[in-house]
């Protein structure tokens, strides 16, 4: 059953206060310096967890959550995997669309894999993207990533849930990241400098608004 923490989401062992349900995060960084970890750390926590891995497999997903602390129940957590890898081995609790590109199946494994989360009985639970950029490689127009975005963080605010996004925006021309930031009540930007991962936040109160350092996985 989820944690009881009222009608905020907290973030232990992180540089950041607690935000209230229903809220959306986007997360703006290289991959490479930290923005993949940090989203899992944002996840963390006795909530239901739903990843949407859309350039790593559901496997090393997995392992890389388990990497920074979290707990793989597969009553609690759910993966939908649009890479083309084959996971199909690890269980009803992924699923499986065959492309980036496929924004409507995304959408209904993501709506249908929560209703499982959820039936279980974890009515607060914690959504990952990882990462917005391949779906908006395979998007031709922004238009359709933007609908769905709109349409995930909808049910998530709807839901009391915890939506956390992330998008690399050296990728995009930052037309496209205004426009998919958007739908998002709040932006985490993350860089690493000399080693150490820093994060900012826009758009939230009582959170660091300067580039403060992330401590380190113990």
């Amino acid at each position: 059953m989820a944690a009881q923490h009222g009608s905020r989401y907290e973030f232990p062992g992180l540089p950041l206060e607690s935000v209230a349900s229903g809220t959306n995060l986007l997360l703006a960084g290289p991959t490479l310096e930290g923005a993949r970890e940090l989203l899992l750390r944002l996840l963390l926590g006795e909530d239901g967890v739903l990843i949407i891995t859309a350039d790593t497999s559901a496997r090393k997903v997995l392992r890389a959550f388990e990497d920074v602390g979290g707990r793989i129940d597969r009553e609690r957590v759910r993966v939908v995997s649009c890479t083309q890898e084959r996971d199909g081995d690890l269980g009803d609790f992924v699923a499986s669309v065959g492309s980036p590109g496929d924004l409507t199946g995304i959408g209904i494994e993501y709506s249908g894999q929560y209703e499982q989360v959820y039936a279980r009985g974890y009515d607060t639970v914690r959504t990952g993207i990882y990462t917005l950029t391949p779906l908006l490689v395979y998007s031709e127009d922004v238009r359709p990533v933007f609908r769905f975005i709109n349409t995930v963080t909808s049910r998530i605010r709807t839901a009391d849930g915890l939506g956390v996004c992330a998008i690399d925006p050296s990728a995009h021309e930052e037309q496209v990241v205004t426009s998919i930031a958007q739908p998002f009540d709040g932006r985490i930007d993350v860089r690493e400098r000399d080693g150490t991962v820093e994060l900012r936040v826009k758009g939230l109160p009582d959170q660091p608004g300067e580039w403060t350092a992330v401590p380190a996985l113990e």
